[in-house]
């Protein structure tokens, strides 16, 4: 067993933390108490579906990729890695797998970083459904995250010179993701799994169907996790309709959060809650059009449902075009899921293959540094390390 880390600070601080470790466990009893109540109020209006459960027997597709979690920060310049890339499965059968890696060097803000950073995994995680799509035809083709995951930012990176092969600016490279993004929902065989889920669409729908005080207070995993039962799939459409996506009331419940923390009252925003509805669809196609150079009406109309295959883990959503039958989905892996993530075993697997191990992107750095203290047309090789001194000199980061 593990040292507690804990233990290896200063004693007053341990037990400083120790103290407040106690008035947080009764903090969040009390918040587990109310939750569980609240939750189970909204039982009765939430219909699940029961999966039947089958052998896979199909060819189906899984892409994803992988970044580096920070920068390697150095006095010159950021660097970073990425990877992506493709398994496909006939049955339970792996038949073939392919794979992409590449870097970015950065040395302005970490923000525009990051953001390019993203859509550079995108495009290649996008290259390799597609290529996997166009070689086996599969039933389904699986990608990681919602379709139009890496949209945050991207007006701020249009007019970047990037002077790579592919993509001369930061506007190139937005629109060749969008495109095989577009081509792979257009298939009517992609399906997005959405691990880390944290909107609260059902608290948005709840504020403005009833009003604040219904409000649960927590994520709609959360709740899922607590009400879902195993094997069953639940369709968010059959609580909140089909007027709005699940995105909007979420983007609702935040634009009201915000409100009630500047001041706002719950009086005021109910007599609002129209006009406010109203503003966030308004902000909600402004913001595709700003990112993506998208026609919000042109994007292909998407569902979100969850899944659950065991009580051991939580649910998961999945994002999917009107044209997918997600239920057959669904029903495809209900043998065939991993019973410690509760997700298909497809998806695990190109997750484990593809992620970067801790200290990938320090001796990616590295290695660059070694190659340019190697070159023989560098005679001055004092300015080779004074560009890769760390930014932060106190210690050596292991990114």
């Amino acid at each position: 067993m593990e040292e507690n880390p804990l233990l290896s600070l200063p004693r007053p601080i341990i037990e400083a933390l120790f103290k407040s470790a106690e008035e947080e466990a009764k903090r969040a009893r009390l918040r587990i108490q109310t939750l569980n109540k609240r939750i189970n109020l909204l039982k009765p209006l939430l219909k699940f579906e029961k999966l039947e459960r089958k052998t896979i027997n199909k060819i189906v597709a899984v892409a994803d990729g992988s970044m580096s979690p920070a920068s390697s920060r150095r006095i010159g310049s950021d660097f970073a890695v990425y990877t992506a890339g493709y398994m496909v499965f006939d049955g339970k059968s792996l038949i073939d797998e392919k794979y992409y890696a590449g870097s970015l060097s950065w040395y302005e803000d970490r923000a525009s970083m990051r953001t390019l950073l993203r859509l550079l995994m995108a495009y290649a995680e996008r290259k390799a459904a597609f290529e996997a799509y166009e070689k086996f035809s599969p039933e389904f083709i699986i990608l990681d995250g919602p379709f139009f995951y890496f949209r945050a930012h991207c007006r701020l990176i249009k007019d970047i010179k990037l002077g790579m092969d592919e993509f001369e600016t930061g506007a190139d490279l937005i629109k060749k993701v969008c495109d095989l993004t577009l081509k792979l929902m257009e298939t009517g065989r992609a399906v997005c799994i959405i691990r880390r889920s944290i909107i609260r669409a059902i608290d948005g729908w709840l504020i403005y169907k009833t009003g604040e005080h219904a409000c649960i207070g927590t994520r709609d995993k959360h709740i899922l996790t607590i009400l879902m039962p195993e094997g069953t799939i639940w369709s968010y459409s059959s609580l909140l309709g089909n007027e709005y996506h699940p995105s909007v009331w979420a983007a609702f419940y935040r634009y009201y959060r915000k409100l009630r923390q500047a001041g706002s009252s719950k009086e005021e925003l109910e007599s609002r809650k129209q006009t406010l509805l109203s503003q966030v669809l308004a902000d909600f196609r402004r913001k595709y059009h700003l990112d993506l150079n998208l026609d919000i009406n042109r994007i292909p109309e998407t569902q979100r449902y969850y899944i659950r295959y065991t009580t051991s883990a939580p649910p998961f959503e999945v994002e999917v075009t009107s044209e997918v039958d997600v239920k057959k989905f669904a029903e495809l892996f209900t043998n065939f899921f991993n019973s410690a993530t509760g997700l298909p075993f497809p998806i695990d697997m190109i997750d484990s293959s593809v992620s970067l191990p801790r200290g990938s992107t320090t001796a990616f750095t590295e290695e660059v540094e070694a190659r340019l203290l190697r070159d023989k047309n560098i005679k001055d090789k004092a300015v080779i390390s004074d560009y890769f001194v760390y930014l932060n000199p106190q210690k050596r980061e292991i990114i």
